[in-house]
């Protein structure tokens, strides 16, 4: 235990370094309750993303592992729900642990949150690109589905490796849960501000930075495949459908499914785009986010409630979305009459039934 630990002579305002402990410190009352409103909303992902798996795969008996690798939804739901549960874990430390026995532990419980975001698109994206319709008048032509599995596990090695070493290079430096209001023991004590300074910026600034570059990268996959998919999807059921490969009451199910495939697509790029700024900026200036200054403690408050807040609440957007997908497509399965095809209007499918009624 160090033995300068508050030691200050006005502990109140030591800064939060909220990503690891808000005990004792400036606005610990603010940043606790951003962690119970977290708790609260891992807890409903937790549930609702376990009732999904258990319904895809127990109930309805999906394969996880398909002729193109990983089911793209079955994967997203897996990777989520880690995500729910580590989440849980680090809400529940942070808003009643006093002191940390263990940084890289609490410094992994945070940085896994993103890590499994990032690997659960990953694993969405690849098995949707491999699954989806590679129409020959598409504007953009992806990889074979081999091809998109070997690049995807490249990178994937590459940023995660280099992101479990940055972790326990970062958290083996600290020594301090909070920055101290006091020069004196924070530039004499505290190990990331004098000793270890630069060896910790620079392991800052690589993990960080490669998230950031990992979450640019995917956000223009995503970007792209999201421009691709409809009109590719549509006129590759146009052809099934002119060619009765596939009848008329199925293609309100398969609509439902694109259609829920542009929902998620539209929410992985909200939160690609939000990982992207957020790690990017905190590379270089995460120190500014812990000085003592009416801007830094705005930033401060800002960037933990965009960290801890926004991720749980798409997450949990997208999984109602997929709830919404499963159900209206068992029950237009069931019922199929309760439904037509103005829902979900193919300007094609009139004609056609029209020129088969002439027939």
């Amino acid at each position: 235990m160090n033995d300068y630990l508050y030691k200050e002579t006005r502990i109140d305002e030591n800064i939060c370094r909220w990503s690891i402990n808000v005990y004792n410190c400036k606005d610990e009352d603010y940043f606790r309750s951003v962690y119970i409103i977290k708790l609260v909303l891992s807890i409903c992902v937790s549930v609702l993303d376990s009732a999904l798996i258990i319904y895809r795969l127990g109930i309805k008996r999906r394969n996880i592992i398909t002729p193109y690798g990983i089911a793209s939804i079955d994967g997203l739901l897996i990777c989520t729900a880690l995500y729910s549960y580590v989440s849980i874990y680090h809400s529940a430390t942070i808003i009643k642990a006093v002191t940390i026995s263990n940084f890289f532990l609490q410094e992994s419980a945070f940085q896994f949150q993103f890590i499994f975001i990032l690997i659960a698109l990953q694993v969405y994206l690849t098995g949707t690109l491999n699954a989806s319709p590679r129409y020959p008048g598409s504007t953009i032509s992806f990889p074979r589905p081999r091809v998109t599995n070997i690049i995807s596990i490249i990178l994937f090695v590459i940023w995660f490796s280099i992101e479990v070493v940055g972790i326990i290079f970062v958290s083996k430096k600290r020594n301090f849960p909070y920055v101290s209001s006091e020069e004196s023991i924070k530039n004499n004590y505290d190990d990331i501000y004098n000793q270890n300074k630069t060896f910790y910026k620079f392991w800052i600034i690589i993990t960080y930075l490669t998230f950031c570059v990992a979450c640019i990268v995917k956000f223009i996959l995503f970007l792209l495949f999201g421009i691709n998919l409809v009109k590719a999807a549509n006129r590759s059921l146009e052809d099934m459908y002119r060619s009765k490969k596939i009848k008329s009451n199925v293609i309100i199910p398969i609509q439902i499914a694109i259609l829920k495939m542009r929902w998620i697509s539209f929410a992985c790029n909200v939160i690609m785009a939000l990982f992207a700024f957020i790690f990017g900026f905190l590379a270089f200036g995460e120190n500014y986010l812990y000085y003592p200054s009416r801007s830094s403690n705005i930033f401060s408050k800002f960037f933990c409630v965009a960290m801890n807040l926004i991720p749980s609440a798409c997450i949990f957007v997208t999984l109602l979305c997929i709830v919404y997908g499963e159900a209206r497509s068992d029950i237009v399965t069931v019922f199929p009459s309760t439904h037509y095809d103005e829902e979900y209007p193919m300007n094609y499918t009139k004609q056609s039934l029209s020129s088969e009624e002439k027939i």
